[in-house]
């Protein structure tokens, strides 16, 4: 089996954000595949039970704190977004429309600056379209297309696939049958990658 890490991630995860700064570190140690799944968080959470963390007063004052202690870590820029929590299901499949078309290789960056450096909301269509011409991307296909019927079942299957695999959250890792669930655990993903041969 070759080295392969699938990577759920939602841009309205600040843990997404934080994981996502490591990948490029974590596949040039191991040299894995890194293939990205975009998810829809809002999906997960209904499908689980799980609630965000905000939803609990305790649990939203500690993750301000944890996300503080991460961000140092890592040394990321980091504003919380006033929009937050932001409906994302249009900013995810267009995520899906350029792992298709091209382009996301410029796509997946710009969002995450927009969403945790820039305050965008990310759940206004005409917010979304500033980011992706700024970025060089042609809006108006990518936000057509995103509104297609096969885009959509293409975000929900992959939504559906994560929960059936055990997702509860996002960021989520699968190397393998292997669940790794937040940027705390990429230690462990990386272990099991170095595990399998190359």
């Amino acid at each position: 089996m070759a080295r392969r890490i699938e990577y759920f991630y939602d841009y309205v995860s600040p843990y997404s954000y934080l994981a996502d700064s490591q990948l490029e570190g974590l596949l040039e140690r191991t040299g894995a595949e890194l293939v990205y799944r975009p998810l829809f968080l809002g999906g997960v959470m209904n499908a689980t039970g799980n609630s965000p963390p905000a939803s609990v007063p305790a649990k939203g004052k500690y993750m301000a704190q944890d996300i503080a202690r991460w961000l140092a870590k890592y040394d990321l820029p980091f504003t919380f977004n006033p929009a937050f929590p932001v409906n994302t299901v249009r900013v995810m499949r267009g995520a899906l429309v350029t792992l298709e078309d091209g382009g996301f290789d410029r796509y997946h960056p710009a969002m995450f600056k927009a969403m945790w450096q820039d305050g965008v909301n990310l759940g206004d269509a005409a917010a979304i379209g500033e980011v992706l011409e700024k970025a060089g991307l042609a809006a108006q296909h990518i936000l057509e297309r995103a509104a297609t019927p096969e885009i959509k079942d293409a975000l929900r299957r992959n939504t559906d696939e994560a929960v059936a695999r055990g997702s509860f959250g996002a960021p989520t890792f699968f190397v393998g049958d292997q669940l790794f669930w937040g940027n705390d655990r990429l230690d462990f993903a990386e272990a099991a990658l170095l595990e399998l041969p190359e």
